[in-house]
């Protein structure tokens, strides 16, 4: 099951390395190019799609078949900040029934490795900001297949009143 997300934790002291999990596996501090290479996925997202949901500090954001989910933590760093841990995935366009469920799971998992806890109600949260993508990427979907029928009608007819006037 982890070895669908990407999973990054700033560290508390803001000197440390941060933590991170790529598809199951603990990236080491000296993995660098990897670290970046996280970094890079998880700030396109966050950059190029959309705010799907955004409550009591737990953000979802998406692109056409990527998410990022943050959540955060119960502990501040050293300047009093929130620590949010950053859960990367992929989804198809009906969403997996079972994927806030499982990047639910992971993410406590994650949290408590890291020696974080996260609170219960951000986890409903979590839950319904995967609903929510699953309700947009429905519709979604149903906008695309709208429109390549309606481009279909169209050129149809374009061929259709070609054909009777070049005749």
């Amino acid at each position: 099951m982890s070895d669908r997300f990407i999973l990054w934790a700033q560290a508390l002291d803001n000197v440390s390395p941060d933590h991170f999990q790529v598809n199951g596996k603990v990236l080491a501090p000296d993995e660098t190019i990897q670290r970046q290479e996280v970094v890079s996925v998880v700030s396109n997202v966050i950059k190029r799609g959309e705010r799907i949901c955004e409550k009591s500090g737990v953000l979802l954001t998406a692109d056409e078949s990527h998410f990022v989910m943050e959540i955060p933590s119960a502990q501040l760093d050293s300047a009093g900040r929130s620590a949010p841990i950053v859960c990367y995935g992929d989804y198809n366009a009906t969403v997996d029934p079972v994927l806030g469920a499982s990047a639910t799971v992971i993410l406590d998992d994650f949290a408590r490795r890291i020696g974080r806890t996260l609170q219960a109600e951000h986890f409903e949260l979590v839950q319904a900001s995967f609903e929510a993508l699953k309700k947009k990427s429905s519709t979604t979907k149903l906008i695309r297949i709208s429109r390549i029928v309606i481009a279909s009608l169209v050129l149809f007819a374009i061929v259709y009143w070609l054909a009777q006037n070049g005749s």
